[in-house]
């Protein structure tokens, strides 16, 4: 599998974790709700990526159970994002400098406005969106 970055659906019961980015000049999703995830070292698996980089931003330990797909994001066309489907192996959140806000959500907590998900008066847009449409419409009921 080829990737340059990856990212974790974390499932507890029937919530996911859902970040939000720091404000930060430097990144270009600063500020936008996402998944925890981030950039693959070169000496990295897409899989390892997701491990390392869920418990950088939250502090998470998780296991991968599933691989949900490859994604692009619409203002990179040159990165490909391994999304995956991961358990958490601790509970004990504890976000860093990359993270201003996280938090569960049940499929019942988002509500969909057109092509994003709006939930705590937050918006769930882009490439995150269709991460989660494709979750929720081929993935979510296996894991009930």
């Amino acid at each position: 599998m080829d990737c340059q970055a990856s990212v974790s659906i974390i499932i507890n019961g029937k919530s996911i974790l859902l970040i939000k980015r720091q404000i930060n000049l430097n990144d270009p999703w600063s500020g936008h709700m996402a998944l925890p995830g981030g950039h693959r070292l070169n000496h990295e698996t897409c899989e390892q990526a997701a491990v390392r980089e869920t418990y950088e931003e939250v502090g998470l330990k998780i296991k991968i159970i599933d691989f949900l797909g490859i994604y692009v994001p619409g203002n990179r066309t040159d990165l490909n994002v391994a999304a995956f489907i991961a358990r958490p192996l601790t509970l004990n959140i504890k976000i860093d400098n990359e993270v201003s806000e996280c938090f569960w959500a049940s499929y019942n907590d988002l509500k969909e406005l057109g092509n994003t998900y709006i939930i705590k008066n937050h918006v769930v847009f882009g490439m995150t969106y269709r991460i989660l449409k494709d979750f929720f419409m081929n993935k979510y009921h296996i894991y009930d």
